[in-house]
């Protein structure tokens, strides 16, 4: 499979992978450190668990995110922050 730029990426992203994106982004500029996962995919609005893990996973692989995600039928648990390929995407 050919490689998209990143511009191609985001151009395809999906709604939610957008929302973890800027939600990452707003919470890197008050805090530095890794941030609360729970706490991004309650932002997201009610969405599954298993929703907002593939949704991560997608964009742990495209390296715009990183962090240790545990998803459960019930939550999220785990830390993590955008990435600055992340923060470029979003521009």
């Amino acid at each position: 499979m050919a490689e998209l730029s990143l511009t191609g990426y985001v151009n395809q992203m999906e709604p939610l992978e957008r929302t973890i994106l800027e939600r990452l982004a707003e919470a890197k500029k008050i805090q530095q450190t890794n941030v609360d996962l729970k706490t991004i995919w309650k932002e997201c609005g009610g969405i599954a668990p298993s929703d907002f893990a593939q949704a991560w996973s997608i964009l742990d692989a495209e390296e715009l995110v990183h962090g240790e995600l545990y998803a459960t039928a019930e939550g999220i648990e785990g830390l993590g922050k955008i990435t600055a390929k992340g923060e470029e995407a979003l521009k």
